[in-house]
Protein backbone atom coordinates (compact mmCIF):
# COMPACT_ATOMS: atom_id res chain seq x y z
CA UNK A 1 0.00 0.00 0.00
CA UNK A 2 1.18 3.47 -1.15
CA UNK A 3 1.45 5.44 2.23
CA UNK A 4 0.35 9.49 2.79
CA UNK A 5 3.45 11.14 2.33
CA UNK A 6 4.53 10.06 -0.77
CA UNK A 7 8.00 9.33 -1.58
CA UNK A 8 11.00 9.85 0.60
CA UNK A 9 11.79 12.73 2.45
CA UNK A 10 13.01 14.90 5.02
CA UNK A 11 9.81 14.84 6.71
CA UNK A 12 8.44 11.36 5.91
CA UNK A 13 9.46 9.30 8.52
CA UNK A 14 8.82 11.81 10.95
CA UNK A 15 5.20 12.27 9.44
CA UNK A 16 4.62 8.72 9.39
CA UNK A 17 5.42 8.49 12.93
CA UNK A 18 2.85 10.96 14.28
CA UNK A 19 0.35 9.18 12.29
CA UNK A 20 1.51 5.86 13.76
CA UNK A 21 0.54 7.02 16.64
CA UNK A 22 -2.78 7.82 15.80
CA UNK A 23 -3.30 4.60 14.79
CA UNK A 24 -2.25 2.95 17.74
CA UNK A 25 -4.45 5.11 20.17
CA UNK A 26 -7.21 4.15 17.36
CA UNK A 27 -6.36 0.22 17.50
CA UNK A 28 -6.09 0.55 21.15
CA UNK A 29 -10.31 2.11 21.26
CA UNK A 30 -11.71 -0.02 18.30
CA UNK A 31 -15.03 -1.86 19.49
CA UNK A 32 -15.51 -5.66 18.23
CA UNK A 33 -18.41 -4.42 15.55
CA UNK A 34 -18.21 -1.18 13.09
CA UNK A 35 -21.78 -0.76 12.27
CA UNK A 36 -22.76 0.64 8.20
CA UNK A 37 -26.31 2.47 8.12
CA UNK A 38 -28.01 2.00 5.06
CA UNK A 39 -31.26 0.55 3.33
CA UNK A 40 -32.58 -2.20 1.31
CA UNK A 41 -30.24 -1.37 -2.13
CA UNK A 42 -27.43 -0.54 0.02
CA UNK A 43 -27.75 -4.13 1.45
CA UNK A 44 -27.88 -5.79 -1.60
CA UNK A 45 -25.17 -4.15 -3.63
CA UNK A 46 -22.90 -4.33 -0.54
CA UNK A 47 -23.45 -7.82 0.52
CA UNK A 48 -23.88 -9.11 -2.91
CA UNK A 49 -20.73 -7.38 -4.67
CA UNK A 50 -18.41 -7.05 -2.01
CA UNK A 51 -18.44 -3.62 -2.48
CA UNK A 52 -18.62 -0.38 -0.53
CA UNK A 53 -19.27 2.87 -1.41
CA UNK A 54 -17.01 6.22 -0.69
CA UNK A 55 -19.15 9.37 -0.82
CA UNK A 56 -17.31 12.90 -1.55
CA UNK A 57 -16.46 14.56 1.40
CA UNK A 58 -18.56 17.30 -0.23
CA UNK A 59 -21.45 15.78 -0.46
CA UNK A 60 -21.82 14.62 3.25
CA UNK A 61 -23.90 15.48 5.71
CA UNK A 62 -21.52 17.81 7.75
CA UNK A 63 -21.34 20.93 5.51
CA UNK A 64 -17.79 21.50 7.11
CA UNK A 65 -16.09 17.96 6.33
CA UNK A 66 -12.52 18.57 5.62
CA UNK A 67 -12.67 22.81 6.29
CA UNK A 68 -13.04 22.48 10.00
CA UNK A 69 -9.78 19.83 10.12
CA UNK A 70 -8.04 22.92 7.64
CA UNK A 71 -9.17 25.56 10.10
CA UNK A 72 -7.85 23.77 13.31
CA UNK A 73 -4.81 24.34 11.69
CA UNK A 74 -4.52 27.29 10.33
CA UNK A 75 -5.46 28.84 13.86
CA UNK A 76 -2.79 26.43 15.41
CA UNK A 77 -0.39 27.67 13.28
CA UNK A 78 -1.21 31.46 13.71
CA UNK A 79 -0.80 31.09 17.14
CA UNK A 80 2.81 29.06 17.25
CA UNK A 81 4.93 30.54 19.22
CA UNK A 82 8.06 31.96 16.94
CA UNK A 83 10.52 32.80 19.66
CA UNK A 84 12.91 29.61 19.37
CA UNK A 85 12.40 29.65 15.76
CA UNK A 86 14.99 30.86 12.46
CA UNK A 87 14.11 34.34 10.95
CA UNK A 88 13.28 32.32 7.86
CA UNK A 89 11.28 29.84 9.27
CA UNK A 90 8.89 32.41 10.91
CA UNK A 91 9.28 34.31 7.97
CA UNK A 92 8.36 31.09 5.94
CA UNK A 93 5.39 29.94 8.16
CA UNK A 94 3.83 33.60 8.52
CA UNK A 95 3.64 33.51 4.35
CA UNK A 96 2.40 29.93 3.82
CA UNK A 97 -0.34 30.47 6.81
CA UNK A 98 -1.43 33.94 6.25
CA UNK A 99 -5.06 34.37 7.09
CA UNK A 100 -5.66 37.00 4.40
CA UNK A 101 -4.09 35.10 1.20
CA UNK A 102 -5.62 31.81 2.69
CA UNK A 103 -3.79 29.83 0.74
CA UNK A 104 -3.45 26.90 2.15
CA UNK A 105 -7.27 26.27 2.58
CA UNK A 106 -7.59 27.80 -1.37
CA UNK A 107 -5.15 24.84 -2.88
CA UNK A 108 -7.29 21.92 -0.70
CA UNK A 109 -10.24 23.18 -1.89
CA UNK A 110 -9.19 23.54 -5.21
CA UNK A 111 -7.32 19.72 -5.53
CA UNK A 112 -8.37 17.60 -2.52
CA UNK A 113 -10.43 14.43 -4.08
CA UNK A 114 -11.28 12.56 -0.89
CA UNK A 115 -14.01 10.05 -0.29
CA UNK A 116 -15.13 8.31 3.10
CA UNK A 117 -17.28 5.36 3.78
CA UNK A 118 -19.13 6.13 7.18
CA UNK A 119 -19.09 3.61 10.20
CA UNK A 120 -20.42 4.03 13.54
CA UNK A 121 -19.48 2.12 16.98
CA UNK A 122 -23.67 2.24 17.93
CA UNK A 123 -25.74 -0.28 15.60
CA UNK A 124 -28.44 0.55 16.82
CA UNK A 125 -28.65 4.48 17.15
CA UNK A 126 -32.23 6.32 16.89
CA UNK A 127 -30.74 9.56 14.74
CA UNK A 128 -29.32 6.76 11.95
CA UNK A 129 -32.08 4.65 11.79
CA UNK A 130 -33.98 8.16 11.17
CA UNK A 131 -31.17 10.04 8.75
CA UNK A 132 -29.72 7.16 7.15
CA UNK A 133 -31.99 4.05 7.05
CA UNK A 134 -35.37 5.15 6.60
CA UNK A 135 -35.88 5.89 2.97
CA UNK A 136 -38.44 3.00 2.15
CA UNK A 137 -41.58 1.69 4.34
CA UNK A 138 -39.45 -1.02 5.73
CA UNK A 139 -36.72 0.92 7.31
CA UNK A 140 -33.29 0.73 7.12
CA UNK A 141 -30.50 -2.03 7.88
CA UNK A 142 -26.71 -1.43 9.64
CA UNK A 143 -23.58 -4.17 8.72
CA UNK A 144 -21.62 -4.97 11.67
CA UNK A 145 -18.21 -5.60 10.22
CA UNK A 146 -15.69 -7.77 12.48
CA UNK A 147 -12.60 -5.30 13.84
CA UNK A 148 -10.88 -8.32 14.82
CA UNK A 149 -7.88 -9.74 13.11
CA UNK A 150 -6.28 -6.25 13.56
CA UNK A 151 -8.35 -3.19 12.44
CA UNK A 152 -5.89 -1.09 10.35
CA UNK A 153 -4.82 -4.80 8.27
CA UNK A 154 -8.31 -4.31 6.78
CA UNK A 155 -8.67 -1.61 4.35
CA UNK A 156 -4.69 -2.54 3.51
CA UNK A 157 -5.71 -5.60 1.71
CA UNK A 158 -7.75 -3.53 -1.20
CA UNK A 159 -7.05 -4.82 -4.22
CA UNK A 160 -4.98 -2.23 -6.52
CA UNK A 161 -2.44 -0.47 -4.12
CA UNK A 162 -4.66 2.39 -3.65
CA UNK A 163 -4.26 4.93 -0.71
CA UNK A 164 -6.83 3.12 1.87
CA UNK A 165 -6.97 3.68 5.63
CA UNK A 166 -9.91 3.29 8.41
CA UNK A 167 -9.39 6.21 10.97
CA UNK A 168 -11.33 7.05 13.99
CA UNK A 169 -13.05 10.29 13.81
CA UNK A 170 -11.95 13.34 16.61
CA UNK A 171 -15.16 15.61 17.92
CA UNK A 172 -13.45 16.46 21.54
CA UNK A 173 -11.21 19.80 21.16
CA UNK A 174 -8.65 19.42 23.23
CA UNK A 175 -8.44 15.95 21.60
CA UNK A 176 -8.63 17.75 17.86
CA UNK A 177 -6.13 20.54 19.67
CA UNK A 178 -3.24 17.60 20.69
CA UNK A 179 -3.50 15.77 17.70
CA UNK A 180 -2.96 19.06 15.53
CA UNK A 181 -0.06 20.33 17.67
CA UNK A 182 1.59 17.73 17.52
CA UNK A 183 1.71 17.04 13.64
CA UNK A 184 2.92 20.53 13.76
CA UNK A 185 5.79 19.73 16.50
CA UNK A 186 6.66 17.39 13.72
CA UNK A 187 6.53 19.05 10.82
CA UNK A 188 8.08 22.67 11.97
CA UNK A 189 12.13 21.28 12.84
CA UNK A 190 12.36 19.71 9.18
CA UNK A 191 11.97 23.62 7.77
CA UNK A 192 13.84 25.22 10.63
CA UNK A 193 16.84 22.86 9.91
CA UNK A 194 17.47 25.46 6.76
CA UNK A 195 15.02 27.51 6.13
CA UNK A 196 16.10 28.99 2.62
CA UNK A 197 16.80 25.71 1.37
CA UNK A 198 14.75 24.88 -1.24
CA UNK A 199 14.36 21.53 -1.09
CA UNK A 200 13.72 21.16 3.04
CA UNK A 201 10.78 23.94 1.87
CA UNK A 202 9.24 21.73 -0.61
CA UNK A 203 9.56 18.71 2.10
CA UNK A 204 8.12 20.70 4.89
CA UNK A 205 4.96 22.19 1.94
CA UNK A 206 4.44 18.30 0.86
CA UNK A 207 4.16 16.68 4.32
CA UNK A 208 1.93 19.73 5.40
CA UNK A 209 -0.23 19.09 2.84
CA UNK A 210 -0.70 15.10 3.32
CA UNK A 211 -0.59 15.54 7.45
CA UNK A 212 -3.24 18.32 7.04
CA UNK A 213 -5.09 16.02 4.79
CA UNK A 214 -4.65 12.74 7.23
CA UNK A 215 -6.03 15.25 10.04
CA UNK A 216 -8.90 17.23 8.19
CA UNK A 217 -10.30 13.93 7.25
CA UNK A 218 -11.11 12.70 10.93
CA UNK A 219 -12.01 16.06 12.71
CA UNK A 220 -15.40 16.69 12.80
CA UNK A 221 -17.50 19.46 14.88
CA UNK A 222 -18.34 18.13 18.06
CA UNK A 223 -22.21 18.24 17.28
CA UNK A 224 -21.87 14.99 15.89
CA UNK A 225 -20.66 13.19 18.78
CA UNK A 226 -22.76 10.75 18.97
CA UNK A 227 -22.16 9.10 15.74
CA UNK A 228 -19.09 7.87 17.34
CA UNK A 229 -17.80 7.67 13.75
CA UNK A 230 -15.21 5.67 12.31
CA UNK A 231 -14.37 6.13 8.46
CA UNK A 232 -12.34 4.53 5.50
CA UNK A 233 -10.81 7.02 3.48
CA UNK A 234 -9.57 6.97 0.36
CA UNK A 235 -7.82 10.18 -0.71
CA UNK A 236 -8.53 10.17 -4.84
CA UNK A 237 -5.70 12.66 -6.08
CA UNK A 238 -2.99 10.35 -3.92
CA UNK A 239 -3.26 7.42 -6.16
CA UNK A 240 -1.22 6.64 -9.14
CA UNK A 241 -4.40 4.28 -10.72
CA UNK A 242 -7.70 6.36 -9.52
CA UNK A 243 -10.17 4.41 -8.96
CA UNK A 244 -13.22 5.84 -11.76
CA UNK A 245 -15.72 8.18 -9.77
CA UNK A 246 -19.43 7.07 -10.57
CA UNK A 247 -22.79 8.85 -9.64
CA UNK A 248 -25.91 8.20 -7.30
CA UNK A 249 -28.71 10.21 -7.27
CA UNK A 250 -29.39 11.87 -3.96
CA UNK A 251 -31.87 14.75 -2.80
CA UNK A 252 -31.63 15.79 -6.47
CA UNK A 253 -28.30 16.00 -6.95
CA UNK A 254 -25.67 13.99 -8.88
CA UNK A 255 -23.68 12.84 -6.16
CA UNK A 256 -20.04 11.24 -6.90
CA UNK A 257 -18.49 8.56 -5.16
CA UNK A 258 -16.03 5.32 -5.68
CA UNK A 259 -16.43 1.87 -4.73
CA UNK A 260 -14.40 0.27 -2.26
CA UNK A 261 -12.91 -3.35 -2.41
CA UNK A 262 -12.44 -4.27 1.36
CA UNK A 263 -11.75 -8.14 1.89
CA UNK A 264 -10.67 -9.62 5.68
CA UNK A 265 -7.42 -10.56 5.58
CA UNK A 266 -7.62 -13.61 7.56
CA UNK A 267 -9.79 -16.74 7.41
CA UNK A 268 -12.43 -18.01 7.59
CA UNK A 269 -13.59 -14.60 5.39
CA UNK A 270 -10.42 -13.98 3.80
CA UNK A 271 -10.69 -12.46 0.46
CA UNK A 272 -14.73 -11.73 1.89
CA UNK A 273 -16.09 -8.62 3.73
CA UNK A 274 -15.33 -9.31 7.02
CA UNK A 275 -19.21 -9.38 7.85
CA UNK A 276 -20.60 -10.83 11.18
CA UNK A 277 -24.08 -8.89 11.65
CA UNK A 278 -26.53 -7.21 10.29
CA UNK A 279 -29.43 -5.22 12.35
CA UNK A 280 -32.45 -4.79 11.00
CA UNK A 281 -33.51 -1.20 11.47
CA UNK A 282 -37.63 -0.09 12.79
CA UNK A 283 -40.13 -1.38 10.32
CA UNK A 284 -43.74 -2.45 10.29
CA UNK A 285 -42.92 -5.99 9.01
CA UNK A 286 -40.55 -7.19 10.71
CA UNK A 287 -41.23 -10.69 10.40
CA UNK A 288 -41.32 -10.03 6.20
CA UNK A 289 -37.67 -8.18 6.96
CA UNK A 290 -36.33 -11.36 8.45
CA UNK A 291 -37.56 -13.73 6.25
CA UNK A 292 -35.99 -11.70 3.25
CA UNK A 293 -32.67 -10.55 4.82
CA UNK A 294 -32.27 -14.81 6.04
CA UNK A 295 -33.08 -15.96 1.22
CA UNK A 296 -31.02 -13.50 0.30
CA UNK A 297 -27.95 -14.54 3.00
CA UNK A 298 -28.69 -17.94 1.64
CA UNK A 299 -27.31 -17.30 -1.33
CA UNK A 300 -23.70 -16.89 0.33
CA UNK A 301 -22.37 -20.18 1.97
CA UNK A 302 -19.06 -18.08 3.55
CA UNK A 303 -21.94 -15.34 5.37
CA UNK A 304 -23.45 -18.68 6.88
CA UNK A 305 -22.54 -17.03 10.30
CA UNK A 306 -23.91 -13.77 9.85
CA UNK A 307 -26.00 -13.07 12.85
CA UNK A 308 -29.44 -11.35 12.22
CA UNK A 309 -31.02 -9.01 14.87
CA UNK A 310 -33.61 -6.57 15.46
CA UNK A 311 -33.45 -2.89 16.84
CA UNK A 312 -34.82 -1.83 20.39
CA UNK A 313 -35.16 1.82 18.72
CA UNK A 314 -39.06 2.83 19.10
CA UNK A 315 -39.01 4.30 15.84
CA UNK A 316 -42.57 4.39 14.32
CA UNK A 317 -42.10 4.37 10.09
Amino acid sequence: MSTPFGAADPGREACLSWLKRRLDADVQQAPDLLWHYTDAGGLLGIVGHERMWATQTSFLNDSTELAYGVELVTKAMATYDPQYLKEGTARFLEDVFDPQRASLPRWLDANLDVYVTCFCEDGDLLSQWRAYAGRDNAGGYAIGMGTDPPMQGWPQESPGDHDVAIRRVLYDPVEQEAACHELIDTLVPIIDADPEDRELQKSFAHNLLSGVVEFASWCKDPAFEEEHEWRIVYVRNNDSSKLPVRHRMSRGLLVPYVELELPCPVEPLRGHLPLQSIRLGPGPEPALKLRGVQTFLSNFPHFADVRLEGSAAPLRM
